[in-house]
């Protein structure tokens, strides 16, 4: 699932229920702006995501800030700082993943590894993976990891840091909490507890969010890479 899949899903959704839930009143007596305010999806432009529940809106017509990249300060593969404003003039992919991972991560770093191929000659557009488990992820775990998976590094930095600061911007951020299935429910997950979808992430030169893709899929991947064509006309 790519960003047009994922925008129209979510937003026949948001219409049903303003016009469904409650049909004696007004939507707009009941929900914000923010989810009443409705957009049309437009060809050949990604649309921007509000609120909790990353509503995509073509068309800005809100006055609250959109999604974007939280401030961060965290060590990749060569022990180096990265922050935020390796994000800002450049068009990044965003995934979490941890190095033991024997689930969806491989899935996901081998179709980003077509990003990174596909681009692999523009400086502009670049891919960032934040381990979901810091604590066994150092720069020296990360960069083994990275070479095993021919992953390069001026193209793709695979970060590590400070558990509680990863996780919270991956929820304030990009919503990339999964929900807990049933057979770990008794485990009383809590905040300190972190179970990454599958989704990447696609922000723009102002740090914006603009995509959200099926990291699993190699035809959302292809669909990324579509769309960060159209945002390199942004640039």
């Amino acid at each position: 699932m790519g960003t047009r899949s994922y925008s129209k899903i979510l937003f026949c959704s948001l219409i049903f229920i303003s016009l469904f839930i409650n049909c004696s009143k007004d939507p707009k007596d009941e929900y914000s702006e923010e989810i009443t305010d409705f957009s049309l999806p437009q060809k050949d432009k990604l649309p921007l995501y509000y609120g909790k529940d990353l509503q995509p809106v073509w068309e800005n017509k809100n006055s609250s800030k959109p999604r974007e990249i939280s401030k961060f300060i965290m060590k990749d593969q060569e022990d180096q700082n990265v922050s935020e404003g390796l994000c800002r003039g450049k068009i990044t992919v965003v995934s979490f993943f941890f190095t033991k991972c024997a689930g969806i991560c491989p899935t996901i770093t081998n179709n980003l590894s077509l990003v990174q191929k596909e681009f692999e000659a523009d400086p502009n557009i670049q891919i960032l993976s934040f381990s979901a488990t810091p604590d066994l992820d150092s720069p020296k775990v990360l960069k083994e990891y990275g070479s095993k998976r021919k992953i390069r590094y001026e193209k793709w930095k695979l970060l590590t840091g400070n558990q509680k600061e990863i996780y919270a911007l991956a929820r304030d951020s990009f919503n990339a909490d999964t929900a807990i299935p049933k057979e770990d429910a008794k485990k009383k997950l809590t905040e300190n507890d972190f179970l990454h979808s599958d989704h990447v992430y696609l922000l723009d030169s102002q740090l914006r969010l603009r995509g959200i893709y099926n990291g699993k899929m190699k035809s959302s991947i292809q669909e990324l890479n579509s769309d960060i064509e159209v945002l390199k006309r942004e640039l």
